[in-house]
C-alpha cells in the first residue's frame, strides 16, 4: 500500500491497480428531495454497461489537486500517478473490476510448479509498446531487474519482489517467460500479476543490464561494486525520465502527450493500440487538470471547466451541489474502502509509551467526526482490514469509545502531569522536562484541517497542546517519508486482493524511505507477518492475520479512524460512468460521448 493524494488528499498506496487496489462499491443513482443521491442498498455490483453505440471522440478534463510527483510506474511515490499511469502502461495480468479475478493481459495465466516456485508466462505476441516496437519477454526480465535494483527510488514495491530470484526466457524464446522463487509464497501470483511492463529499448538501448546478475541485487553492498548499477539507478531516478514523452513510453491505451508544471498532465489516445479487446479507449485526451483551490474547483465545475472531480468537502457535495441538475452534473458515491487514521511517529519520545497512544486514541470522538464533519460519509474502524472483509477482519477489537476522563488516567499512569499549573502536561524523559507539545503534518485540504482542529481541541483540555501545519503535497510526502514529523493524519487503501501488512508495518520498511514511516519496531510483530507471508495454508494464515491485528490494536501505533465514503461529480454528457468497488473507481477510458453531445474537438489546443 502506498501513499496518495492529489485528487483525494490522503495516503494511499501506490503499486499497481491489478494487485494492491481499493475495494470500491458502487452504486445506482436515484432522486430524493429534489437532491440527486444515490441506492446505498446495490453497492455490490457496478451497473450494466452501456456502450451500445459506443463512438471515439471528446476530452475528459479530471480535477486533481496537485501535480504528481513522477510518472513512471516504478519510481512514482503517489496514487494520482499510479492512476495517470494505469492509462499508459499495462501489467502482466489484469483484474476483474467485477470479480476481482486475475485475467490474462499482457500475458496468459501462468503456469506454476507443483513446487510453487516457478511461475511461466506465455506472452501475448501481439502486445506492442506505443511507439510499435513489439512487448517481449526481455522487456519483462528488464523490468523486473528495473525493481530489484537497489539504488532505485522504489523501497515500498521492491519489498514485494524480494520473493522473486530471477526471471529467465525459456528455450530462449521471447514470449515464454519463467520466474523462480526462493522459496514457495502465496502472494507471488499477485505480485508477478502487477508487473507493470516497461520498454528496454526505450530505458536501456545499450543492453547494460544485461550483464547485471540476479545476485547482485540482494545485497546494496554487493550492488555497490558494480558502479553501472548505480548510473543505471541514478538514470532512471532522474525527474527527467519521469517527465519526458522520449522516455514515458507504455503499451497502454494512452500515450503521455504533455505535462506543464502546476497545470497539469494530458495523455492522449493511442488510436494502434493493441488491445482494444482488453480496454476500451473512447475520449481522444484525458487531461488531469491541476486546482489546488477546492472552491475554485467547484466552480469550475460548476462552470463546465472541468468535467468530472472528487469534492473534497462534504459541505460542498451535501449543500453547495445540492441541486446538481442545475448545472447539468451528476453525483455519485462509490464506497471506495481505504482507511482513514493518525499516525504517531514512534522516533518521538512523546509516543513511545503504548499508555500515551492510547490515550490519545480516547481522545478522538469519531462518531462526531462522522456525522458533524464528514456528513455521515465513514465507518468508524479498529482495524486496517476492511470492515466489510469479516473472512480477515478480527472482529473482538473492542471499539475505542471517546472517553477523555480514561485518557486523563493513563496520561498520568504514563508520568504525564502539570507540575507548574501552565496547563501542559510535562514529564522528566533522559533527565529533562519535556512539556506534552507537537505538531500535525497535514497536506492542504480543508477537510483533513478541520478534523485535526476538532482534535487539537479536544487535547488540549486535558493538557496536550498541538498544532496543524499544512505543506503542500510534494513537501509533505517528502517530509514523511524522511520521518521528519511528529504525527500526521493519512490514510491507505484496501486491496482487492489478500493483504499483505509487510510494507507498512514490518520494522525493515522503517529504513529509509520505506512505508513504515512511523518507525514501528516490534519483534512480535515482525514474526506474525513473516509467518503470514510463509504460510501456505490459508485457514491458518487467516489465525496469524487476525493475531497480528489484536497485537496492533493492543499496541495503537496508529489511532484508526474511519473507512470513508468517496463524493464525485461529473458532466452529464458522458455514457457508461460506471462506478467500481475498485481504486480509482471511475476507468475514465471506458466513458463517451454521443457524437452530437461531444464537446472537444481532436484538433483543439488546451
Amino acid at each position: 500500500m502506498f501513499k496518495k493524494p492529489s485528487r483525494k488528499s490522503r495516503l494511499i498506496c501506490i503499486c499497481f491497480s491489478a494487485v494492491f487496489s481499493l475495494t470500491l462499491a458502487a452504486c445506482s443513482g436515484k432522486k430524493k428531495d429534489g437532491q440527486t443521491t444515490l441506492d446505498d442498498s446495490k453497492d455490490n455490483m457496478p451497473a450494466p454497461a452501456d456502450t451500445n453505440g459506443a463512438v471515439v471522440g471528446d476530452w475528459i478534463v479530471i480535477r486533481e489537486m496537485a501535480d504528481p510527483e513522477k510518472l513512471n510506474p516504478i519510481v512514482s511515490n503517489d496514487a494520482s500517478a499510479s492512476e495517470i499511469c494505469s492509462y499508459m502502461f499495462e501489467s502482466l495480468l489484469g483484474q476483474s473490476k467485477e470479480t476481482y479475478e486475475l485475467i490474462p493481459a499482457l500475458a496468459e495465466l501462468p503456469e506454476v510448479s507443483s513446487d510453487n516456485l516457478t511461475y511461466t508466462f506465455r506472452m501475448n505476441k501481439n502486445a506492442r509498446f506505443s511507439d510499435g516496437k513489439p512487448l517481449t519477454g526481455n522487456d519483462v526480465i528488464f523490468t523486473l531487474k528495473f525493481i530489484k535494483n537497489p539504488f532505485v527510488d522504489n523501497a515500498a514495491m521492491r519489498n514485494y519482489y524480494e520473493m522473486i530470484e530471477k526471471a529467465e526466457l525459456v528455450d530462449g524464446d521471447p514470449y515464454k517467460v519463467k520466474f523462480t522463487l526462493e522459496k514457495p509464497n502465496w502472494r507471488a501470483i499477485y505480485t508477478l500479476a502487477g508487473l507493470q511492463v516497461l520498454p528496454k529499448h526505450v530505458l536501456d538501448p545499450e543492453n547494460i543490464t544485461d550483464k547485471f546478475q540476479w545476485s547482485e541485487f540482494k545485497d546494496m553492498r554487493i550492488a555497490a561494486k558494480n558502479p553501472d548499477i548505480k548510473k543505471f539507478a541514478d538514470f532512471v531516478n532522474s525527474q527527467e525520465v519521469s517527465r519526458s514523452a522520449k522516455y514515458l513510453i507504455g503499451s497502454g491505451p494512452y500515450v503521455f502527450e504533455k505535462w506543464e508544471t502546476g497545470a497539469g498532465v494530458t495523455i492522449r489516445r493511442n488510436p494502434d493500440y493493441w488491445g482494444k479487446n482488453l480496454s476500451p479507449n473512447y475520449p481522444n485526451k484525458i487531461i488531469f487538470k491541476t486546482i489546488q483551490d477546492n472552491s475554485a474547483a467547484l466552480v469550475a465545475a460548476k462552470n463546465k471547466e472541468i468535467d468530472a472531480m472528487y469534492v473534497i468537502k462534504p459541505s460542498d457535495f451535501y449543500n453547495d451541489l445540492k441541486n446538481p441538475e442545475q448545472f447539468k452534473l451528476i453525483k455519485a458515491r462509490p464506497f471506495e474502502p481505504a482507511y482513514a487514521y493518525l499516525a504517531w511517529n514512534q522516533k518521538n519520545p512523546l509516543f513511545k509509551d503504548r499508555k500515551v497512544r492510547w490515550a490519545l486514541s480516547h481522545l478522538v470522538d469519531r462518531k462526531t467526526i462522522i456525522e458533524r464533519v464528514l456528513f455521515g460519509d465513514g465507518v468508524p474502524i479498529q482495524s486496517h482490514i476492511f470492515y466489510k472483509n469479516k473472512k480477515l477482519l478480527n472482529e473482538n477489537l473492542p471499539v475505542i469509545e471517546y472517553d477523555p476522563e480514561k485518557a486523563k488516567k493513563l496520561l498520568e499512569e504514563a508520568g504525564w502531569k502539570d507540575t507548574d499549573g501552565n496547563g501542559i502536561l510535562d514529564k522528566m524523559i533522559d533527565g529533562k522536562k519535556v512539556e506534552f507539545k507537537f505538531t500535525f503534518l497535514s497536506n492542504t485540504n480543508p477537510v483533513r484541517k478541520q478534523i485535526l482542529l476538532v482534535i487539537v481541541d479536544a487535547l488540549k483540555k486535558v493538557g496536550i497542546q498541538a498544532e496543524v501545519q499544512e505543506l503542500e503535497w510534494s513537501v509533505y510526502l517528502d517530509k514523511t517519508k524522511k520521518h521528519e514529523f511528529d504525527a500526521t493524519y493519512s490514510a491507505w487503501t484496501s486491496p482487492t486482493t489478500p493483504p499483505d501488512p509487510y510494507q507498512i508495518w514490518h520494522s525493515s520498511q522503517a529504513e529509509g524511505e520505506g512505508s513504515n514511516y512511523i518507525s514501528f519496531i516490534n519483534k512480535e510483530n515482525d514474526s506474525l507477518i513473516e509467518a503470514y507471508r510463509n504460510e501456505m495454508d490459508e485457514a491458518k494464515r487467516i489465525e496469524i492475520i487476525k493475531k497480528w491485528q489484536q497485537l496492533i490494536y493492543d499496541e495503537q501505533p496508529y489511532t484508526f479512524l474511519w473507512s470513508p465514503r468517496s463524493r464525485y461529480v461529473y458532466d452529464s454528457r458522458f455514457k457508461n460512468t460506471r462506478w467500481y468497488n475498485y481504486q480509482p473507481s471511475p476507468s475514465y477510458n471506458e466513458w463517451w460521448v454521443p457524437q452530437g453531445a461531444q464537446k472537444y474537438t481532436q484538433n483543439m489546443n488546451y
